[in-house]
């Protein structure tokens, strides 16, 4: 069912009438209830193979001699809840910028070990942000740069108001995500516990927690949304250019 729908959503969100398919009510209303039906199956896919795809993805990271730490919702669950937090649908980790050749040495890895490239956000042809599936355990990676002393920054991108599509034999190019630059306070690494793995996360992790989702991290805050709520977050202007691989 899932690749007859991205399928037919690949040709469709080509057509000149997009918009209007978009703004229809019956069409929205099955939309929509497709996409709630496959968000939960990612939520449950987090809890069920999610710390198999860090351990694989910590696995893939040693080859290339590289670190990752957990970041996002998935930092939040582990200090937070000492789990997976039970609305995320995806998994978040971080890490230094390195080379766009070895991050196809990285992908090539994953390849072996089971995971499929799911999208590739480009910048003036540079690769800032790539999300796999596992298992249909969803992960994104975030590349991150050193900026003002003690502080680091990676972009985040979300989906925009004006995007245009153009299918390609083995992804759908989108163009005109928005993106935004997050910036952090950041005093290395250390390592912690997780689920009965060993995964790094920021050492100041309390002050890392607080820049994303503010002092009242520790508390559950339905209303949150990523992408606006954080004080940490500033728009940019740059055209974000999207590989999908549906």
């Amino acid at each position: 069912m899932k690749p007859f729908v991205n399928s037919t959503l690949k040709y469709v969100r080509t057509l000149k009438i997009y918009d209007a398919i978009k703004t229809n009510k019956v069409l929205r209303l099955i939309k929509d209830r497709y996409d709630q039906k496959e968000f939960s199956k990612a939520q449950a896919n987090v809890h069920v193979y999610g710390l198999q795809t860090l351990t694989l993805m910590r696995e893939a990271f040693e080859e290339i001699g590289h670190e990752f730490w957990l970041d996002y919702g998935t930092l939040l669950g582990a200090v937070r809840e000492k789990d997976f937090i039970g609305h995320d649908k995806d998994l978040d980790i971080g890490t230094f910028e390195f080379p766009d050749d070895k991050k196809k040495e990285l992908e090539k890895i994953l390849l072996k070990k089971g995971f499929t490239k799911h999208k590739q956000y480009e910048l003036n042809g540079k690769i800032i942000e790539e999300a796999y599936n596992y298992k249909g355990a969803h992960i994104d990676i975030f590349y991150y740069h050193h900026g003002d002393e003690g502080k680091i920054w990676c972009y985040f991108c979300d989906i925009g108001t004006n995007m245009s599509f153009e299918n390609h034999e083995n992804y759908q190019l989108t163009v005109g995500y928005i993106n935004h630059k997050v910036t952090n306070r950041f005093d290395g690494l250390t390592t912690y516990l997780f689920k009965g793995e060993e995964f790094h996360i920021p050492k100041n992790y309390v002050e890392y927690l607080i820049d994303n989702y503010g002092e009242t991290y520790m508390v559950v805050d339905k209303s949150w949304v990523t992408g606006s709520s954080p004080k940490n977050i500033q728009l940019l202007d740059d055209v974000i250019s999207v590989k999908e691989f549906i």
